[in-house]
């Protein structure tokens, strides 16, 4: 004896396994526990050391059932937007709730269930004690439960348990995960999605290999309960990779005995360069490096496991091809087909006209996407000038919209010509509209028919402009984009960007002629020899409009 270590010498049978098997069980009931061994020199016998076992604190049943229901809470959580998201509801009801349970909540725990009671079932069957399942909620994450586990009570005899216990769970959670697939599947075909998104950016699932002999399914707005198989089969995958203490790790032991460690050295290098293409991967390996590496042992880790144990080892670990996605989640962003117009609005501002003193444009705005779209708005006008304020706002899907954008003068010293952008934002898209306005005041010494302004419901005016000042070089403008006229007078035809000369203190006749009849126009004549003195002449093809500029 050394160091409370019992020591016992013994020769190797043919009925090691079973002999060695009876002992665990006998020592068990007496509360001590055997490990063999081969000795440390060559050639030695092997050695049964037996250790006093310790007593292992255990929980009650009760832990286990507020577990799983703070689990069905969260689930349900997650299922209740799941299924709202799919059939895009958005109005609240407790329905929601019951149909979260229903579709994604109730499949899922049956799966993580079916997995544990696969471990609990089989570790009973082999005479290790285990305890009943326990459910990790995640209260306001992607899934709602971080998954199960049940907690064994006795070491694990050897290989051949190992392989049986740790191949188990994913077996028949895999074998669940089929079922549910199946319905799920069919459920898709029956309740189709409303493909409607609350945002541009979505996530696709990564269907996995074993998708090629299910039914397929959408990997864009999945199906609930498609979705908790899906879940499954990645939670089957990565219990079995052969790490450490994972189910994998369990069944390489058994498999490789000592030598399944370079089995974990080799994956751990395979989820880094995975996570090179998804990150997660990475995190994943550094979590499992803290925990460990290394198996231990089993208390008999002489006896080698049978050929059946090393075909459902085998089955299980390949089951990590099948049911393996590389990069579980890829974000898809939809093409924006937002559409946007500004119209063009006017040339000119008239400083201090009611009506004619600003440039007042209508954004046109169509989100012909499936989804909401963000929308912002901003006027850039520099010093002298000022805007209708920047908004932001959402847009729901095929929503069009129309806004007033207005760019006025700030004080009489604001005179003259001026750039400004208007720059529309929907989601990721940016429009920028550059404009141009000059503004003018109206120059008391110049008149048409006497008046400044002049308006006339006409098309065709017969005009005598008027000079009662120094001599005035008038440069003629359109004064927004309807305005397309001639001039006909004494001076010749002219048009935009031409000149009608006017001498000091007398007149000139003049003939304009406007195209647009159905809709308003003007003409701007601006004094050169002043500083943005103007003449302003409009078009008013609406009788009510027009009285009320003249009165």
């Amino acid at each position: 004896m050394q160091d409370g270590v019992y020591e016992f010498h013994t020769i190797v049978g043919p009925n090691l396994e079973s002999d060695f098997r009876k002992l665990v069980i006998d020592l068990k009931n007496i509360g001590y526990i055997p490990v063999i061994g081969k000795g440390k020199e060559s050639g030695s016998d092997y050695i049964i050391s037996v250790i006093k076992r310790r007593k292992s604190k255990t929980f009650g049943v009760w832990i286990n059932i507020v577990l799983l229901v703070a689990t069905l809470i969260s689930t349900i959580y997650v299922g209740e937007g799941l299924y709202a998201g799919y059939f895009d509801i958005t109005k609240f009801s407790w329905d929601l709730y019951f149909y979260g349970f229903l579709y994604f909540s109730l499949p899922l725990l049956v799966i993580l269930g079916s997995h544990e009671f696969g471990h609990y079932f089989m570790a009973r069957r082999s005479g290790v004690s285990a305890s009943l399942p326990f459910f990790m909620p995640a209260p306001f994450t992607l899934l709602g439960t971080l998954g199960a586990f049940i907690s064994l009570r006795d070491p694990l005899p050897d290989r051949k348990t190992l392989i049986k216990i740790g191949a188990a769970g994913p077996l028949v959670g895999f074998g669940m995960s089929i079922v549910v697939g199946i319905i799920g599947a069919y459920l898709g075909t029956i309740q189709k999605p409303v493909n409607v998104t609350s945002s541009q950016i979505s996530y696709l699932i990564s269907l996995p290999l074993i998708y090629y002999i299910l039914p397929g399914i959408q990997t864009l707005n999945v199906h609930p309960v498609a979705f908790a198989a899906w879940v499954g089969f990645l939670v089957t995958a990565i219990n079995l990779f052969p790490i450490g203490q994972l189910d994998g790790g369990h069944v390489a032991r058994g498999l490789l005995g000592k030598n399944a460690r370079y089995f974990s050295y080799a994956f751990i290098i395979i989820l880094i360069v995975l996570g090179i293409y998804y990150v997660s991967w990475i995190l994943f390996a550094i979590l499992i490096i803290i925990l460990g590496l290394n198996h231990p042992p089993p208390l008999n880790d002489i006896s080698k496991p049978g050929r059946k144990e090393i075909m459902v080892g085998i089955i299980a670990i390949a089951l990590v091809a099948i049911c393996f996605s590389p990069v579980p989640f890829a974000e898809h962003v939809a093409p924006n087909n937002a559409s946007v117009d500004l119209s063009e609005g006017n040339n000119f501002a008239l400083f201090g006209n009611p009506y004619f003193g600003s440039d007042n444009m209508v954004l046109q705005i169509n989100n012909s996407n499936n989804y909401v779209v963000n929308l912002t708005v901003a006027v850039k006008v520099p010093r002298g000038l000022s805007s209708t304020p920047s908004f932001n706002e959402s847009m729901s899907p095929m929503e069009k919209k129309s806004y007033d954008v207005s760019v006025i003068p700030s004080n009489n010293s604001s005179l003259g010509t001026y750039n400004f952008t208007v720059r529309v934002t929907i989601s990721s898209k940016v429009w920028n509209f550059a404009r141009n306005i000059t503004v003018v005041s109206l120059d008391t010494n110049l008149t048409a028919n006497n008046q400044n302004p002049y308006y006339d419901n006409s098309t065709v005016m017969n005009l005598t402009i008027g000079n009662h000042g120094h001599s005035a070089l008038l440069e003629v403008y359109r004064f927004n984009v309807s305005s397309i006229f001639y001039i006909n007078g004494t001076t010749g035809t002219t048009g935009t960007h031409s000149f009608v000369e006017v001498p000091s203190n007398s007149s000139v006749n003049i003939t304009a002629l406007f195209y647009t009849s159905s809709m308003p126009a003007g003409i701007i004549f601006v004094d050169r020899n002043t500083h943005w003195g103007a003449l302003a002449i409009f078009y008013i093809p609406t009788t009510s409009m027009y009285y009320k500029l003249i009165i």
